[in-house]
């Protein structure tokens, strides 16, 4: 009857998510979180193209309530650009608050939509272009692969601006690729 929230995501960001439907599997996901043995991968839509096409950002975020320098781990790989826009996929090997957001300003790509992080008034309009598309994962001996299906206003805002997303098999390499 109560299902638990493995794994959170700013309220802004689409897609993937873990629930539990019971508190010992919660407790072993939290587990598989906490110890990196669940992969997972967000594409984001940026503005701006980084200087580096694929890459390591390790970045200290600063915990505000804390006042705690928090280490962060994210790799990246550019998998479309077109019109000084970018779709990156990122893949967290920390999991700290905003981390995909900061790290793509700290890119000087920011996250189309992103009003926190964001530089630009050109598309704050637009809601946040973060998707968590895809998680890996073995649980009680069988192995688990999911994508998400890209929601009708990344797809839109990506068929507007001409930005060609690639097939989910290349999507499933490049991700295995990091």
């Amino acid at each position: 009857d109560k299902y638990s929230l493995v794994h959170r995501l700013d309220k802004e960001t689409t897609g993937l998510l873990v629930i539990s439907k019971h508190y010992k599997s919660a407790k072993i996901f939290g587990k598989l979180f906490k110890d990196h043995e669940i992969e997972k991968y967000y594409l984001a839509i940026c503005q701006g193209v980084p200087n580096n096409l694929d890459s390591i950002v390790k970045l200290g975020i600063n915990k505000k309530k804390s006042n705690k320098n928090l280490q962060t781990i994210t790799k990246y790989k550019v998998v479309n650009k077109s019109n000084k826009i970018s779709l990156i996929l990122y893949k967290p090997l920390t999991g700290k608050t905003h981390q995909l957001r900061i790290v793509s300003k700290y890119l000087n790509c920011p996250i189309i939509g992103d009003s926190k992080y964001g530089n630009s008034n050109k598309y704050l309009k637009e809601q946040l272009m973060l998707n968590a598309f895809y998680l890996q994962f073995t649980f009680k001996n069988h192995q688990y692969e999911f994508n998400s299906i890209l929601p009708k206003n990344i797809l839109k805002f990506m068929k507007r601006i001409n930005l060609i997303f690639p097939k989910d098999k290349k999507i499933n390499n490049l991700s295995k690729a990091f």
